[in-house]
């Protein structure tokens, strides 16, 4: 049978798409299996808290801090423990929340405004189900959404964040640490670390930096800079939750019975897993909190009982030195020989999203930085080759003894340049050159890694801190 020129391009459109659709769920379903696998690996049990413990929890959004620490939270409370919980937003960006809870397709402002409220009162009721009272409970009212702009784009109060679900660029709270606070980076990053100075933590939990949510990488990256100006790094132990991460945790739904387990790409690259059991006493109790986040329960139920499990996760990663190297020692020339000795700033899993396995050339696997007198040297290793098709950006932060920021872009295509500084291709890795941002006595960076194709990221490294 003889086909026409019109059919023939159908059957290659549909063709090609059976293609795309198959390239992209092989590796799903290999992901899937994979942290499926982490059930049955034992992890290291972490001791109980003391009654000398003093845990500070940080959240970004109304319903993770029982997500991810509700059976910590009532097993520290009944140690005898000090327990704070800080929402460093009121969840009042979720749309999808909103629409089913006020039954109406074009939410407005004030019902943003008013789902805030309702997160509230929930994570209220939750926390005090599992022992806590409202008084250990500080809302900080930054914009759901919103807090890893203010990272990377709203630094200072004189250009702050409006969120495009409230409409506010100001804190609107009245019942808030800091009712009227600007929204931007710096007043974030205050607010924290005048809550750690009160209330002298010997632990704060927060998001894990391989969170796919913005806000919850984001709030790792405020957790790190107000230890830092605070110089409290190495005083403070740093406990790692995790909630968005794919289809993570597996199998969704209420399995009590099951273990929390990490996704099987970041079981073991550079964090140190430990797993904290429960009784089913307490499972159930955790369970029944969970139930308390109504707005959340009408729109994600199984996502969120997949968190009532007999046990919880947290992790430890090391903070690591900005390796300083002699003048002229690296050369923007693509020769892997310049950085032996040099180990990884950041580990990324290799094909951790379904796009790279479209674009290898814009999956991170590695990340190397060092620094002379006058130059950052960045070295991005690649899953594939560098592609010409590919943004790529490089964030920065210069960090202080006093100050953390203001943040720095670097976005660049192997056709272009970057500003400032050089770069080159060879293969699968970029070599970059950067100006050390020396404006102040700079004694270090945080750093953190994007890949997109137009709008759509394709893959992103966690955020770092490298000390000078």
């Amino acid at each position: 049978m003889r086909l026409s020129p019109r059919r023939i391009v159908l059957l290659s459109a549909i063709a090609l798409t059976m293609a795309g659709a198959f390239r992209l769920g092989l590796p799903l379903w290999r992901t899937r299996e994979a942290n499926l696998r982490e059930l049955k690996i034992a992890l290291p049990q972490e001791p109980l808290p003391s009654r000398r413990s003093r845990l500070l929890i940080l959240v970004p959004h109304c319903d993770d801090e029982t997500l991810a620490c509700g059976g910590l939270i009532a097993q520290s409370l009944k140690a005898g423990a000090s327990v704070q919980v800080v929402l460093v937003t009121n969840g009042d960006g979720f749309r999808w929340s909103a629409q089913r809870l006020f039954n109406e397709l074009k939410v407005p402002p004030k019902d943003f405004l008013a789902l805030a409220d309702s997160r509230r009162a929930e994570s209220l009721a939750a926390l005090s189900s599992l022992g806590l009272p409202a008084e250990r409970v500080i809302f900080l009212g930054y914009p759901d959404g919103g807090t890893a702009k203010m990272w990377l784009n709203y630094w200072e109060a004189g250009d702050p964040y409006t969120s495009p679900q409230t409409r506010k660029n100001h804190n609107p709270y009245p019942n808030s640490l800091r009712p009227g606070a600007p929204y931007c980076g710096r007043a974030l990053l205050d607010d924290l670390k005048e809550i750690i100075l009160n209330f002298k933590p010997t632990t704060i939990l927060c998001p894990h930096p391989n969170d796919n949510h913005a806000d919850h990488w984001a709030l790792y990256c405020y957790t790190l800079a107000a230890l830092y100006e605070l110089r409290a790094l190495d005083k403070t132990r740093l406990w790692l939750y995790l909630v968005h991460r794919g289809d993570w945790p597996l199998p969704q739904g209420l399995h009590p019975t099951d273990p929390m387990a990490p996704p099987a790409a970041l079981a073991n690259l550079d964090t140190r897993w430990q797993s904290l059991p429960f009784d089913p006493a307490l499972v159930k109790r955790k369970e029944e909190a969970i139930l308390r986040y109504r707005s959340q329960i009408l729109v994600m139920k199984r996502f969120l009982l997949s968190f009532a499990r007999k046990s919880e996760l947290f992790g430890e990663r090391p903070l690591t030195s900005l390796p300083v190297v002699e003048e002229g020692r690296i050369k923007v020339e693509g020769k892997r020989e310049d950085w032996e000795g040099i180990r990884p700033a950041i580990l990324d899993p290799a094909r951790d999203l379904a796009t790279s396995a479209l674009i290898p050339g814009a999956d991170f696997v590695r990340v190397y930085a060092a620094r002379d007198r006058n130059h950052l040297f960045l070295r991005l290793d690649l899953s594939g080759k560098a592609s010409r098709e590919v943004e790529y950006q490089i964030y920065l932060h210069p960090i202080s003894e006093t100050e953390v920021g203001p943040p720095q872009t670097y976005a660049f295509r192997l056709r272009g340049r970057i500003k400032e500084g050089e770069l080159r291709a060879a293969g699968r890795f970029i070599e970059i050159s950067l100006p050390w941002p020396g404006e102040r006595e700079t004694n270090g960076i945080m750093l953190g890694a994007v890949s997109r194709l137009g709008r759509r990221t394709l893959d992103k490294t966690a955020w770092t801190l490298l000390r000078g």
